[in-house]
């Protein structure tokens, strides 16, 4: 499990600088292992990114001097794969193209996708920015789908296409929420991240709920990229993947099958992280969340 976040402002006011650090610190829930934040300045990707937790990272003078950008990306990490000792596997991810990525998931065929390939680290996610910045013709993001097997919520910036955000959500959470009095977009894992940091007020009348003043929560849809300038919304679209969901999990299922005292790897259905799992013991429990991996929920086949 990770935690992503940002905003995109449209107009000419930015972001209150504490509400971002609040959001910032609080995202660490999500992870505690990498903290990093990115955009787009001088036509050049600016990165920041290091082994820390975020309410250690908006103490660095990298934070205390920032001056809030027009559109920003942020992240922290739980590592599932690659040390975050080695700042290429921390995100914010990006590419000598100028293609800039923070994920939360799990990508399984990375390795296929590489093949012999060199690649800047270890980390998984560096796949969704392999295939993001393919030269093949077509559309970009339908590659995504069709070629990754995995889970993901993501969001992309693009120094090639400065007033764009793209956010992509496949089996992960992401949500919005639109400031229509600022004229800003917010985004984040979880919505009750945005609630404490943005802190909207419910406003009523006669008892009935008028929602949260200016303030407009949307869920993103699963199977769904939207993508946004300066304009607005610039395109909102589902895609279906080509590959099933399960594959994972049942190749692993099949390689154990035969020897059911054998230690296998799988998913963890609440925090989405590889965990070891023992068909021979009574209760096994994620080495990452705690919670117990009962055969029901991960799907093993006795």
């Amino acid at each position: 499990m990770c935690g992503i976040m940002g905003y995109y402002s449209f107009g000419s006011i930015m972001p209150n600088k504490i509400t971002i650090t609040n959001m910032f610190s609080l995202l660490e829930t999500r992870g505690k292992d990498a903290a990093g934040f990115a955009f787009i300045k001088d036509n050049s990707i600016a990165i920041h990114k290091d082994a820390i937790k975020s309410s250690e990272m908006i103490k660095t003078d990298e934070w205390k001097i920032l001056e809030l950008p027009r559109i920003m990306i942020l992240h922290c990490r739980m590592k599932t794969q690659g040390t975050e000792k080695n700042n290429a596997n921390n995100h914010p991810l990006f590419n000598k193209q100028g293609l800039c990525i923070v994920h939360n998931g799990i990508i399984y065929n990375d390795k296929e996708i590489f093949g012999t390939k060199d690649r800047d680290g270890e980390v998984d996610s560096e796949a969704i920015l392999a295939v993001l910045s393919s030269k093949q013709k077509g559309d970009k993001i339908k590659r995504v789908f069709d070629r990754l097997r995995g889970s993901f919520a993501f969001a992309a910036i693009n120094k090639q296409e400065p007033d764009q955000l793209i956010l992509v959500k496949k089996d992960n959470p992401l949500g919005l929420y639109y400031d229509s009095g600022d004229d800003i977009l917010y985004f984040c894992s979880e919505r009750e991240i945005m609630l404490d940091a943005l802190n909207p007020k419910k406003i009523s009348k006669r008892g009935f709920n008028l929602g949260e003043g200016n303030y407009h929560y949307y869920d993103l849809e699963n199977n769904h990229a939207l993508v946004v300038n300066s304009d607005g919304v610039e395109s909102y679209k589902k895609y279906r993947p080509t590959v099933d969901r399960d594959w994972w999990m049942e190749r692993e299922i099949s390689r154990y099958s035969k020897n059911r005292n054998e230690m296998i790897e799988i998913e963890c259905p609440y925090c989405l992280s590889i965990a070891n799992y023992d068909p021979a013991k009574l209760l096994n429990r994620c080495d990452y969340c705690g919670e117990i991996l009962s055969e029901e929920e991960i799907g093993y086949v006795l």
